[in-house]
């Protein structure tokens, strides 16, 4: 578990997915268009790969492992609930937008879950 947690490529994946988005959703939004279907199939990759994450890491705090700083713990639960977040988003989803506003839903969600990935990452490598 401790390897799945620590893979930093899963991490990087799901930053530079969740970045991706940001930039797709804020230029759709900025051109008031409709986010395209092969834009949901991403951001669900990108928030699949925070939950594994997310779970990874809820598992080696159960087992006994701390992270050297503990609002590493803070920021990993924040990008969990904005993985959560971005699932609710999806079109049938349980958190509703209205359509017009649904590019700069997506977008702000996927930028604030960037920034607390690469914080969750500072405070976890690079911790006390």
């Amino acid at each position: 578990m401790l390897a799945l947690h620590a893979f930093r490529d899963l991490l990087w994946t799901a930053v530079v997915l969740h970045a991706a988005v940001f930039l797709v959703a804020f230029v759709l939004d900025l051109a008031r268009r409709r986010l395209p279907a092969w834009l949901w199939g991403a951001y669900l990759v990108a928030s699949v790969l925070v939950l594994v994450q997310g779970l990874s890491g809820v598992g080696l705090y159960l087992t006994g492992f701390r992270p050297p700083d503990t609002l590493h713990l803070v920021y990993g639960l924040l990008s969990l609930a904005g993985g959560v977040a971005a699932f609710g988003l999806r079109p049938g989803g349980f958190l509703r937008v209205p359509p017009d506003r649904e590019a700069r839903a997506v977008a702000l969600v996927s930028l604030t879950v960037t920034a607390l990935l690469l914080r969750a990452y500072q405070t976890g490598a690079f911790g006390r």
